[in-house]
């Protein structure tokens, strides 16, 4: 008799324990009064919302008589997160610590077969304080945290996988591991046995391989065994003649059956378990599959859900498993779990698509140092790698994620030797990001290995590192890198330029966002009727309500129909950022691999490819599937705004995932704008011949120099294209080029007399850089010092924070603004004084400056229909691409609505209180006869060096003169 189970997933009575409870009122005897109906696998959160600490739950169940008269009742569970105590009848069977792997517990002597059962489980789920001795930062928990937070995972916990009682014979299987050899076709069996009697067990066991969808036997092998009591191990070797390996585009899959029958003949128990043949390592900085070189094109999820956070909630319940097939679909072969394993059902569809895995462990982020650090950690990586190490899917097994050097990361480093021992076939990666900055020590362990290897960067030797950009270590193989956006070109040219001088770098993170959809989103938990006290479903209506509210106090109603068209346009334009980086990764042959963030919207941000109920953002597929194709050009025009006439660096190089062979292949480059081409050439691609034991560049330059375009202002598009010998994606670029702002044209008022007329004194300037006013007396336009004893009708104001102003000037200053004058306050350091950067404010502004940190999460600048933005890209999300340099990190925060809103931010999906913020980036206030406008943007820093910083200010002063005007 072999063992079968039946399935007690479904519904269970759940009941909270506050302070504690259930075990003084022995709540494992009978459900508690007030316990609610949920479904398991499920969270304690969706019965009990906002609810933590101890939870009870329930299950009545039948079970049928046992086939054989020594038969084992076992109960087993998928994973229980984190602690579980369990009852069966009143008698308790066993615990288990560890949140996301399964256990399983004897109830032989407390089943009644045949007779209503009560099974019963106390689960703690641990908060900030203490419950048990056991606290949540201390326990492997990924990033959960108590609030809500977006970036952060939400506390949760409860039976998160399935539960099954299992009929066992007497002398079962209770493991079985396969390993394969590609090369030799030796498949290598362990399998383990559990005999739950007292006496020794003669018997057979029969090894087979099967094709994984067929009941041909390969091959096969037996042997006569003895099984103690308790607990043997039977190691058994079988040769294939004929194999394939497993493959990413052809997973083929094998499954290896093992048998066990007892002296009298019959079959005790049989267990299977599917395999491949492949191999996965690292060689001279790249990765290998089975001795061919690739690409790592990877991509990282926490399996967050809405409602059930791992679990999908009810009417969705493949959320999760469209994850991978779109994975799939758009060009990754690699699923990155991040601090949090895979659903085992998972690992079975990544073996069957061939798509690799690299998983972690809840040990791998954030863990705090404890009396029980180590055996926690040891024991999440130990039940990792014993429940999925059959899998072929399974190639990277990995440590930590962004943790410093202390003792999680020694610990990690010390736990070589015991992951060897249960699995040495597998490449091992320490540390994520390497923040240890350890570099003396490797980041990789190649399969058979036993040290930790340097594979990439400067690894190997003991250069202390530095905090370089965005989260990048310096000199890191195994790297991070989040730069402020919009990305600055020596941000290109990190990237463009990592592992320059030292071994390949693995880029294990980089990605840019969107503005999360929060009104889409919270209309998905309506459609599927998740009940409105879902914690996460009230912080979604809160992000909604906060964002509206901004919406509606910067009068933004009149630049998009709806508010959620600038949430769609976020996600538009933000595949052009992806494919930026898309390029200056490709373009880079010592870039081994990339892990691209995120692959959704997880943790209630804005940062995946896909959003949080699973629907492409615009645009984004295309943009994968043009973004990992094996030979695709990387295009660059630096800058992506110039003037007409002005030179631009153009550069072309095409990435090669060794897709074409050594040779020189025919290039056309050309340039496309409104008038049609306006710049051509001829080029050559050349694919050099690799030296011995060396591999071909994964990129390979073909284009590099300064064009001068001299065309009418608009969009522009280089393009390049194989003429033969290859179909490389990726061709095409788009920037901007403008018309040089002419003195009359700068001076020209529609409607009116000249700026000169408005402004017979000229314009007054405070605080501006001397090359500014030659820049505006060049468009005609005559300038002179602030002096408080002078009256003036324009005054701009620059940073005045390096100098010393005094009260006098400042009331001279207001007073002229307040009998008629404008002032452009068009630099937040104006208002500088003291310790308080809005210390210069008049009395009737009143508000904060606030520096913003745009990177992965960040927000967008709208424009309004404003003659500021006259000739200009928008209204509507200011694209990076035209403004550049001139967006900034700063806002202005007001207490009293302005005059005349002319730009604001929004932030939705953001880490900060509540998940969504906005302020002011433009506004005009009404100060006596007179106008003030305050500015964030980088105006005054980029004149006569940016398009758009020329343009704004000729705008903002014509701007002024029609309030002169008035």
């Amino acid at each position: 008799m072999a063992t079968h189970s039946f399935s007690l997933d479904g519904e269970w009575l759940l009941a909270m324990g506050p302070g504690n409870a259930g075990r003084g009122e022995e709540w494992w005897r009978r459900p508690a009064a007030g316990a609610r109906s949920v479904r398991a696998p499920g969270i304690i959160q969706e019965g009990f919302p906002g609810c933590h600490g101890v939870a009870w739950y329930w299950r009545e169940f039948t079970p049928p008589p046992h086939p054989h008269l020594d038969g084992r009742f076992l109960i087993h569970f998928g994973a229980v997160d984190y602690l579980a105590d369990v009852w069966l009848n009143g008698v308790y069977l066993g615990g288990h610590e560890g949140g996301e792997t399964p256990f399983e517990l004897d109830a032989t002597r407390a089943v009644s077969p045949g007779a209503v059962n009560l099974l019963t489980v106390r689960v703690l789920n641990p908060t900030n304080d203490p419950i048990d001795g056991i606290v949540l930062d201390q326990a492997p928990h990924r990033n959960k945290r108590m609030s809500l937070f977006v970036g952060s995972g939400h506390n949760y916990g409860g039976i998160v996988e399935s539960v099954e009682v299992r009929l066992a014979p007497p002398v079962r299987l209770a493991d079985l591991f396969v390993r394969s050899d590609l090369v030799a076709g030796r498949v290598r069996v362990r399998a383990a046995l559990r005999n739950a009697g007292v006496s020794a067990a003669p018997g057979r066991i029969d090894f087979e391989v099967h094709p994984g969808h067929g009941d041909t036997v390969l091959s096969g092998t037996d042997a006569a065994c003895i099984v103690p009591p308790g607990d043997s191990v039977i190691n058994l070797e079988i040769m294939l003649p004929d194999y394939r390996p497993w493959e990413l585009a052809d997973p083929v899959l094998y499954r290896a059956a093992a048998k066990l029958a007892m002296d009298r003949g019959d079959l005790a128990d049989e267990r299977s378990a599917a395999f491949g043949f492949r191999d996965f390592r690292v060689v001279n900085g790249f990765f290998r599959l089975n001795d061919r070189r690739l690409f790592l094109k990877s991509t990282h999820t926490g399996n967050h859900c809405p409602l059930g956070q791992v679990v999908p909630p009810p009417g969705a319940p493949d959320l999760l498993r469209m994850d991978l097939l779109y994975a799939k679909s758009c060009g990754f072969n690699m699923v990155r779990f991040i601090s949090g394993m895979a659903h085992p059902w998972q690992l079975d569809l990544c073996d069957e698509i061939g798509l690799m895995v690299y998983e972690e462990s809840m040990a791998g982020w954030c863990l705090e140092d404890s009396p029980h650090m180590g055996e926690r950690f040891d024991r999440s990586i130990r039940e990792m790698i014993l429940r999925d190490r059959n899998h072929p899917s399974v190639t990277i097994w990995g440590l930590l994620n962004e943790t410093p050097d202390g003792p999680v990361f020694q610990r990690a480093v010390n736990s070589l030797a015991r992951i060897r021992d249960l699995d040495d076939t597998r490449l091992v990666l320490l540390g994520s990001g390497r923040w240890d900055g350890r570099f003396e020590i490797g980041s990789g362990s190649n399969p058979g290995g036993s040290e930790w290897e340097p594979i990439w960067g400067v690894e190997g030797g003991g250069s202390p590192a530095a905090w370089a950009c965005g989260g990048y270590v310096a000199g890191a193989g195994d790297a991070h890198v989040y730069p402020p956006v919009p990305q600055s070109a020596a941000t290109d040219h990190q990237i463009r330029t990592l592992g320059e001088n030292t071994r390949p770098v693995f880029l294990s993170e980089y990605g840019i966002g969107s503005l999360m959809n929060v009104i889409r989103e919270t209309r998905g938990y309506e459609q599927h009727g998740i009940r409105p006290d879902a914690e996460d479903f009230v912080f979604l209506r809160s992000m909604v309500s906060r964002f509206l509210a901004g919406w509606r106090r910067f009068g933004m109603d009149a630049v998009y129909a709806f508010p959620e068209d600038m949430l769609i346009h976020s996600q538009e334009l933000h595949c052009r950022q992806r494919t930026l980086g898309f390029n200056l990764i490709r373009s880079n042959p010592q870039i081994a691999g990339f892990n691209l963030t995120g692959m959704l919207d997880h943790a209630l941000s804005g940062e995946g490819a896909w959003t949080f109920w699973r629907e492409w953002k615009p645009g984004i597929a295309d943009t994968l599937r043009d973004g990992w194709a094996p030979l695709r050009w990387c295009l660059f025009a630096s800058p992506m705004h110039v003037y007409s006439g002005a030179p631009v660096r153009l550069e072309a190089v095409l990435s090669s995932e060794d897709v074409l062979p050594p040779g020189d292949y025919p290039v056309s480059l050309r340039v496309v704008g409104p008038a049609g081409v306006t710049w051509q050439s001829e080029a050559v691609a050349r694919i050099p011949a690799a030296s011995p034991g060396a591999d071909l560049p994964f990129a390979v330059p073909v284009f590099a120099g300064d064009v001068p375009l001299i065309g009418p202002a608009g969009q522009y598009v280089f393009r390049a294209e194989l003429e033969s010998g290859g179909a490389a994606a990726g061709g095409c670029l788009r920037f901007f080029v403008s018309e040089q702002i002419r003195g009359a044209e700068a001076r020209r008022q529609p409607g009116a007399s000249s700026i000169r007329s408005r402004f017979p004194g000229g314009i007054t300037l405070w605080g501006v850089d001397s090359n500014i006013a030659q820049w505006l007396e060049g468009q005609g336009m005559r300038c002179r010092p602030f002096q408080r004893r002078r009256s003036s009708r324009l005054v701009i104001v620059g940073d005045l924070s390096a100098g010393q102003t005094h009260a006098a000037e400042w009331d001279a200053l207001w007073r002229s603004v307040s009998r008629g004058a404008t002032a452009l306050f068009l630099s937040p350091g104006a208002f500088h004084r003291d310790d308080d950067p809005a210390g210069w404010l008049s009395p009737g502004i009143a508000g904060r400056f606030s520096q913003f940190n745009d990177w992965l999460y960040h927000k967008e600048c709208v424009s309004k229909r404003s003659p500021v933005f006259d000739g200009m890209s928008g209204p509507g999300v200011m694209d990076w691409d035209y403004y550049g340099p001139v967006i900034s990190s700063l806002l202005f925060e007001p207490e009293q609505e302005s005059d005349e809103v002319i730009a604001a931010a929004f932030a939705v999906g953001y880490p900060c209180e509540g998940g969504c913020t906005s302020g002011m980036m433009m506004g005009a206030y009404p100060i006596g006869s007179g106008t003030a406008l305050i500015n964030t943007f980088h105006i005054l820093e980029n004149i006569g060096k940016h398009p758009a910083a020329d343009r704004m200010l000729i705008n903002l002063i014509r701007w002024a003169a029609r309030k002169a005007r008035r």
